[in-house]
């Protein structure tokens, strides 16, 4: 499996993903923030999607699909950011430096 890195997502900030959990519907997404976390040890990047209240889905490794990356498995859920207007999904990725 190829590394995913920070600089994979950043070209991608604004456009949609489609999440494909288990037993539900497709949920589109917006890809709205790329962050770096990193330090001297690791690499950490973490991604922060917007979605709709209608389909919430919860944390696990989902299939996500978007136009120009293709398919993905990653490990993403919804997190509190006190925001009522939609709901945030955030995903983490670390791995060591080297």
């Amino acid at each position: 499996m190829t590394k995913l890195k920070k600089e994979d997502f950043e070209p991608h900030l604004a456009t949609v993903f489609q999440v494909l959990p288990s037993g539900m519907e497709p949920v589109p997404v917006e890809l709205v923030q790329v962050e770096d976390k990193s330090s001297a040890a690791l690499e950490v990047f973490s991604l922060m999607f917007k979605g709709s209240t209608d389909n919430v889905f919860h944390h696990d490794t989902h299939r996500v699909r978007h136009g120009v990356m293709g398919e993905l498995e990653i490990f993403l859920g919804p997190v509190h950011t006190g925001k009522l207007d939609a709901v945030y999904y955030q995903a983490i990725f670390s791995s060591p430096r080297g």
